[in-house]
C-alpha cells in the first residue's frame, strides 16, 4: 500500500440570501473525507421578538445536498443534523462549541455562527477512511444549498440577514501509489438520506419506510412541535423501533433512547434521537455491524408518537453502499 497525507483547503465563500439557493462546484480531485460549512454574519432584529430557537441559526440552512455527476444524491439533510446532529464526532462529549446564537431578541444586530460538516469518511469508525469519497473520476460534484428565512432562527420578530455568508472548505485524504503502481480504495460508500411526516394524530404504529438494499447505520429521529411550530420536543416520541419482518435491531422507549444517547456520545439537543445499530459507546465502530438489508423488502421505523396540529417527525437516514 502506498503512503498518504492530508490537505485542507477553501472551496467558496457564499452570500446567503432569504429563502434562495446555490450550487457550489466541488474540486474533483482526491478522496473526501469532510466538507465543512461555516455559517456567519448577522442576524438583525429590527422588530422585537419573543424567544431564540434552540437550534438557532442553524436554520441559515434549510438543507445541504452533495450531488455526483448530476445524479447521484450522496448527502441530503437539514442544517441542524449537520451541525447539531454529527454524534459520531464525539462533538457532544467535548462540549465542542457548533453554533453561537443570538444573545437576545431586542431590537439589534446578533453576530451569529454555526459549523455544519458533511463527513463522508465514518468518524467514529475503526477506519474511518474505509468510506472515504474518491472525487477522480466525477465528471460533475456540487454542493446545493437552500436557504431559510432571517426570521427562521427567531420565534416571532422581524429580522433580516446582514452580511450572512457560508464559508465551504474540505479536508480530503491523498493516497499515493504503492511500488507496483496500485492504489488502495474505499470499501464503502456513505449515503445520507431524509424524511419528513406531519404527526397530526397520535398513533401508536407510526411507520416511516426506510431505503432498502444496501446497509444502514443509523436513524437520527428529530421530533418538533408540541407546543411552539418547528421547535424539538422531547413530548412525542413515546417509542421507537427498527425491524424488517421478524428482524428487529432496536426497541426501545424515546426516554430510554435519550438516556442510551446521552451515555454513548453526551447531551444531545432536546427532541434528537439516534438509533445506531453500530454504536459501542466509546469504542469505534465496525462496519461489519451494520445492518444489511440487501435483501430485504421493508425495512421501517416504527414509532408510538403523540400527535398534534403542528407536530411532526423528522428522519435523517446514514446507510453504506459497499464495494
Amino acid at each position: 500500500m502506498g503512503s498518504q497525507y492530508r490537505i485542507a483547503h477553501k472551496i467558496a465563500s457564499v452570500p446567503v440570501t432569504a429563502g434562495g439557493f446555490a450550487t457550489v462546484d466541488i474540486p474533483r480531485d482526491y478522496d473526501y473525507e469532510t466538507i465543512f460549512m461555516r455559517v456567519t454574519g448577522g442576524l438583525q432584529v429590527t422588530g422585537v421578538a419573543t424567544s431564540v430557537r434552540a437550534e438557532a441559526p442553524c436554520q441559515v440552512i434549510q438543507r445541504a445536498e452533495l450531488i455526483a455527476d448530476g445524479k447521484n444524491n450522496i448527502f441530503s439533510a437539514p442544517g441542524w443534523f449537520a451541525v447539531l446532529g454529527s454524534y459520531d464526532r464525539k462533538l457532544i462529549e467535548y462540549n465542542a462549541r457548533a453554533t453561537t446564537p443570538p444573545s437576545g431578541v431586542a431590537v439589534a444586530t446578533y453576530q451569529v455562527e454555526a459549523i455544519g460538516t458533511i463527513d463522508l469518511m465514518s468518524p467514529d469508525s475503526v477506519r474511518p477512511k474505509d468510506s472515504n469519497f474518491r472525487s477522480s473520476g466525477l465528471s460533475l460534484f456540487q454542493l446545493r444549498l437552500t436557504f431559510g428565512q432571517p426570521g427562521d432562527a427567531f420565534v416571532g420578530g422581524t429580522v433580516v440577514f446582514n452580511n450572512m455568508f457560508v464559508e465551504i472548505f474540505a479536508q480530503k485524504l491523498v493516497e499515493l501509489p504503492d511500488a507496483s503502481g496500485a492504489l488502495s480504495g474505499p470499501v464503502a460508500l456513505k449515503k445520507v438520506s431524509y424524511q419528513e411526516l406531519a404527526v397530526v394524530a397520535s398513533n401508536a404504529n407510526q411507520e416511516l419506510r426506510l431505503p432498502a438494499g444496501n446497509r444502514i447505520k443509523s436513524v437520527l429521529v428529530r421530533t418538533a412541535g408540541s407546543v411552539t411550530a418547528d421547535e424539538p420536543s422531547t413530548a412525542i416520541l413515546n417509542n421507537l423501533t427498527l425491524q424488517a419482518g421478524v428482524d428487529v435491531r432496536m426497541n426501545l422507549s424515546g426516554a430510554n433512547l435519550r438516556a442510551k444517547n446521552n451515555a454513548d456520545y453526551g447531551q444531545l439537543q432536546a427532541g434528537y434521537y439516534v438509533a445506531d445499530v453500530t454504536s459501542k459507546g466509546w469504542a469505534g465502530i465496525n462496519l461489519t455491524d451494520l445492518w444489511d438489508v440487501t435483501g430485504v423488502a421493508e425495512p421501517k421505523l416504527l414509532m408510538d408518537v403523540t400527535g398534534a396540529a403542528n407536530n411532526k417527525v423528522q428522519a435523517v437516514i446514514t446507510e453504506y453502499i459497499m464495494a
